[in-house]
């Protein structure tokens, strides 16, 4: 039990994320663009880590300074795929499908951190893979505002370039954070992804813009929720590697996503729109399959 509880912290992401998510969701129904909600996020993160780093006068390494600007640069480009991907489709599609990361990292551990993956945990990547392939069948028929084909292969490749960005962040998280130190690295690597994010002021939305939206509360939750499990899961990277268990825990966010979508449906107060049984039930198999393919894992 005890080489298993740091996946803790990849549970209680899954599970802020899909709320997180949501909330921008609703945010981007109402005129958000996804530049707005990364930048918020994305300081929201680099202040808290910066804040705390010289709280207890954690010295920088600057001779990471290099790793810790590309790293940073994965994550930027992760985060904003990531909204994208909520802007264009439905959160409960899209956010299965950052399941893939499970295969990505589990091949880079392989080719790029020297660390050997054994069997059990290939069988769930390829079970998560199917899940995958299950609830991209069913992306097409919703009720009230139907998802083209068109933007849902969109989602669908925005969610797999988040997956490929955030991927190689994990590793380059995992990898940095043993060689500096974790908690020193990770306020470098934070400073440099908000230097990052300020580039995406420019196209932000303003305050007055904002406001007269009405999405002040909603954007404030989603980008408080969001960094909330983006220090969970740097935290459980940074201090305990073990990259590939932990996104397959991580993957449980396509479980929940469904379900919660599928609740918020029953309640007509779902910001994605009604959705058709046909495509819950292609979503639901498709989520049961990546949940099977964690216990495989964690076996």
């Amino acid at each position: 039990m005890n080489d298993s509880v740091h996946l803790l912290f990849p549970l209680f992401s899954s599970i802020v994320f899909v709320f997180g998510a949501t909330f921008a969701k609703q945010t981007a129904v109402r005129g958000t663009n996804p530049y707005t909600n990364t930048a918020l996020s994305n300081l929201c993160l680099a202040l808290f880590w910066t804040i705390l780093g010289f709280a207890r006068g954690t010295a920088l390494p600057w001779d990471a300074l290099g790793p810790a600007i590309l790293i940073a640069f994965a994550f930027v480009m992760g985060q904003l795929c990531t909204y994208l991907a909520f802007q264009f489709g439905d959160v409960s599609l899209a956010t299965p499908i950052f399941g893939v990361k499970i295969i990505i990292v589990a091949m880079l551990s392989s080719l790029l951190a020297d660390q050997g993956v054994n069997f059990q945990v290939w069988i769930a990547a390829v079970l998560a893979a199917l899940g995958i392939a299950v609830i991209q069948a069913g992306s097409g028929a919703s009720r009230s505002t139907p998802l083209t084909t068109r933007r849902a292969v969109l989602t669908i490749l925005l969610a797999l370039l988040a997956a490929t960005a955030l991927s190689l962040f994990d590793i380059g998280l995992q990898a940095c954070g043993r060689k500096y130190g974790a908690e020193r690295f990770l306020t470098m690597m934070f400073f440099c992804m908000g230097v990052w994010s300020c580039g995406l002021l420019p196209w932000a939305n303003g305050p007055a813009q904002l406001q007269r939206m009405g999405v002040i509360r909603p954007l404030l939750c989603g980008t408080v929720l969001m960094a909330a499990q983006a220090v969970s899961m740097s935290y459980a990277l940074g201090h305990f590697g073990d990259a590939t268990r932990v996104n397959i825990v991580y993957a449980l966010r396509g479980l929940w996503s469904v379900g919660l979508a599928w609740l918020l449906s029953q309640l007509a107060v779902n910001p994605e729109g009604g959705h058709s049984p046909r495509t819950m039930v292609f979503r639901l198999v498709g989520a049961i399959l990546i949940t099977v393919s964690i216990f495989v894992a964690l076996t």
